[in-house]
């Protein structure tokens, strides 16, 4: 899908946001993004280079930030095939493209994802001596990052213990709809009286995940204090059991565009554990039993989760350890009390001006700003 053409065309001596592919990398750009528009960056001097094949050729248009989506992919396993000679050409013109871009753009600063398209825009900045930033919303950044890492002005990054230069801990940005939901707090019509379990697994959501609840169902119905709240994702929707629990119990939906507001009123919450959504837990102050992805690239999700859950903000359980019987059995331990304990230490943690503090740091490193945006 081609994205939509900017309404501008960007300023030169702006702001590249370089990487994508994923929501897990899209969603803090955006927030960056956002917050350096606030600083007084024009909006149309912040320019995103993604991959023509991620999520951001919808998201990036759509809020309002110009795109050039570079060609590339990665490769499918480490041999000889004809599809990996492809996506090798591909990725090496996408690289070409990336690198002429930054010469074309001058950016003031390039700040890095992650992703293949990051990639090109770090070698750019490397190439023609732009200043660089990287901004890491995991726990074990990818290798995309360190060709721009070990020039960086700064890394900015989730929390301590984070491999690469020069960390600065601002935390992981996150949306503003997030924050927003944290300070109003709950606002979703719910079954009164009931302890409310969020379970989601993602756009796609986990065939894992969704399993474990719709085997505990028929135990958790002999219960009257718990209602269940679950975004099944478009994999499993269409073979989601209907009609067998009472919405007092159980309240399945496909996607929700404002989760935002489920995780505020949550008093638990089940997920996977991608750099965003540990981040957003925190910030929401939401206790968690996070399933970390087995498949997930260098497996950070799994360190994602153990920073929540090294201040008893969170539960974690093993992908192959989660069924029917486990998750009965924590979400009976949040009922008992683990989940007012879990929600209390999230918010110790949690860093609701992250966007804003990675911002500060490129105004502080950039090589030319706008007069209305002052040195932090």
């Amino acid at each position: 899908m081609n994205p939509r053409p900017a309404l501008r065309r960007p300023a030169r001596h702006g702001v590249m946001i370089a990487g994508g592919g994923t929501a897990g990398h899209v969603v803090p750009g955006l927030a960056i993004a956002e917050a350096l528009v606030e600083s007084g960056w024009p909006r149309e001097s912040v320019h995103f280079v993604g991959s023509r094949r991620g999520i951001e050729t919808e998201m990036v248009p759509a809020a309002g930030f110009g795109l050039t989506a570079l060609p590339g992919r990665g490769l499918n396993e480490r041999r000889f095939s004809v599809a990996n000679v492809l996506a090798t050409i591909a990725l090496g013109w996408g690289i070409a493209r990336g690198v002429a871009l930054v010469l074309a753009r001058r950016p003031a600063v390039v700040v890095s994802l992650g992703g293949y398209a990051a990639l090109a825009a770090s070698l750019g900045a490397l190439v023609w001596r732009v200043p660089g930033g990287v901004a890491a919303p995991k726990a074990r950044p990818p290798s995309t990052h360190r060709p721009l890492a070990g020039r960086a002005k700064a890394s900015a990054v989730p929390f301590d213990g984070v491999d690469l230069p020069r960390p600065v801990v601002t935390g992981n940005p996150i949306r503003r709809e997030i924050v927003a939901a944290a300070a109003q707090g709950a606002s979703r019509p719910w079954p009164s009286g009931r302890f409310a379990v969020v379970v989601f697994g993602g756009s796609l959501g986990s065939a894992r995940i969704n399993g474990a609840v719709w085997g505990g169902l028929d135990q958790l119905a002999e219960r009257d204090d718990v209602f269940v709240y679950h975004v099944v994702g478009r994999r499993d929707w269409s073979t989601t059991p209907s009609g067998r629990w009472s919405r007092e119990l159980y309240q399945p939906v496909e996607y929700d565009s404002d989760l935002a507001t489920a995780l505020a009123s949550a008093d638990l919450v089940v997920s996977r554990a991608g750099g965003s959504t540990v981040a957003e837990l925190a910030v929401i102050g939401v206790g968690a039993v996070l399933v970390p992805l087995p498949i997930a690239t260098h497996d950070h999700q799994t360190h994602n989760a153990a920073a929540l859950a090294s201040v008893g903000a969170a539960r974690v359980v093993r992908d192959d350890e989660f069924d029917a019987a486990r998750l009965v059995s924590e979400i009976t331990r949040g009922i008992e009390g683990g989940a007012t304990a879990g929600a209390a230490a999230a918010r110790t943690v949690g860093r609701p001006r992250a966007a804003h503090d990675v911002a500060a740091l490129v105004n502080r490193h950039a090589r030319r700003r706008p007069v209305s945006v002052a040195s932090a």
